[in-house]
């Protein structure tokens, strides 16, 4: 049994306790941690020790010396008070452990009464050491009240209006998307009708990743390649919107909207990790105070930041800014395929793109998302073009119906076989 160490007003005095006033690890308890019994059986204890108010679990957690799922929340949950990041992990010497020695000092002072009898009469209760001075209370001015209520506004609208519709025009996107592939398998056709209704759905891909009837092999391979992403887009959003899946639970949050833009992306509506979909739950680095008033809090590879700019357009180009986004998070970095930032649709670069880099490019994505299912008006608007700087090809009014744009009469028919975009 090891000893607290308390500093009254008469000197040190030590109280008989299972943990010592400073916790000393052998390893890291927690997330990938070593997790040595006696070191869960230590944390698990001090986290126990700790009022809810100042990070504690609230729920005591079983003192088994397993680092389970409750007790890695629990960690994160402290940490979340205490420590300018969140690794659900506790390492020896390190910031969350020194934390959580003050906050165990702290909550035993709440718990002691306030005098104590003694034979000299009343004496003012002993006071643990180390024990952090109270946090200076937030001060927020009136227009950092005004943001932080726009951010929760963005947050609860983009789940609820947003995504959903991002969602079904993915839907519409991946109905396209197999009509296409079907039809750049069976390349090359020559006696394929103008009309037919998978050759118009290659054709409207073909426009946003400049595919052509002429080239096969890139056309199969690059209309497989975009059914491929769309679907993962799909399944991505399929959990988070609408009444989750029976049998399976509903899937993270993944948008974070903050009411303060990070210095490192002014200018910037919305950000995110290359290929998050596929990332644990880790910070990438890029630490600030936009999410929580008061506290410095990292950002994490598996989620999309929405900023205050967000706000400062229309509803079109929001939904090109959330699919955009969401074209970057699907990407797979492992495989080597990420969709990346090589031109957004209203600058020069982008239309100067060839079909690899197109292919590669978020933007085309968001693009061909949003025209397949909200219509080239909706989807020129949002990409803030006029609709004809899309490329030749079909246009849409209605979702997943591409039609032929009508072209002057006595002039070379320029959706003839073979064609594609440009």
């Amino acid at each position: 049994m090891q000893l607290r160490v308390l500093m009254g007003p008469s000197g040190c005095s030590r109280v008989p306790c299972r943990l010592p006033g400073a916790v000393i690890l052998e390893g890291a308890v927690g997330y990938n941690g070593a997790n040595q019994r006696d070191d869960v059986v230590a944390i698990q204890a001090s986290l126990n020790s700790v009022v809810a108010a100042m990070g504690g679990p609230g729920v005591p957690l079983a003192e088994d010396g397993i680092a389970g799922p409750k007790t890695q929340n629990a960690i994160l949950h402290f940490q979340q008070h205490w420590v300018p990041y969140r690794d659900s992990k506790i390492e020896p010497e390190k910031a969350t452990l020194r934390a959580l020695n003050r906050a165990v000092g702290a909550s035993l002072s709440i718990a002691i009464p306030a005098t104590t009898v003694t034979a000299a009469g009343p004496a003012a209760a002993p006071t643990p050491v180390g024990a952090p001075k109270p946090p200076k209370p937030v001060v927020l001015t009136d227009n950092e009240k005004a943001a932080i209520m726009k951010a929760a506004i963005r947050h609860a609208t983009v789940k609820s209006l947003w995504l959903p519709a991002a969602y079904q025009a993915a839907l519409s996107a991946v109905r396209v998307a197999t009509r296409a592939t079907a039809h750049a398998e069976r390349l090359p056709t020559p006696n394929v009708a103008r009309e037919d209704a998978d050759r118009l759905a290659f054709l409207l891909i073909a426009k946003h990743f400049k595919l052509h009837e002429k080239d096969p092999s890139l056309a199969r391979a690059g209309a497989k390649r975009v059914e491929t992403m769309i679907r993962r887009m799909c399944i991505t959003l399929v959990n988070r919107v609408g009444k989750p899946i029976p049998g399976i639970a509903p899937a993270d949050d993944i948008f974070v909207s903050l009411w303060r833009t990070p210095a490192s992306v002014v200018g910037h509506p919305g950000y995110t990790w290359l290929g998050g979909a596929w990332e644990r739950h880790r910070m990438n680095g890029l630490i600030h105070g936009g999410e929580t008033p008061g506290k410095l809090s990292p950002d994490y590879a598996d989620r999309i930041y929405l900023t205050p700019e967000f706000d400062k357009s229309h509803d079109d180009y929001r939904s090109h800014v959330l699919v955009h986004e969401l074209a970057h998070f699907i990407g797979d970095m492992q495989g080597g395929w990420t969709l990346d930032d090589l031109g957004y649709t209203y600058e020069t670069q982008y239309r100067n793109n060839n079909s690899r880099q197109r292919l590669h490019n978020a933007d085309a994505y968001a693009s061909l998302v949003r025209e397949a299912g909200f219509g080239t008006t909706r989807a020129a608007l949002g990409a803030q073009i006029a609709a004809n700087l899309f490329g030749k090809g079909p246009v849409v009014h209605l979702p997943e119906q591409p039609v032929f744009p009508p072209y002057a009469l006595g002039t070379k028919d320029p959706y003839a076989y073979p064609s594609g975009g440009t």
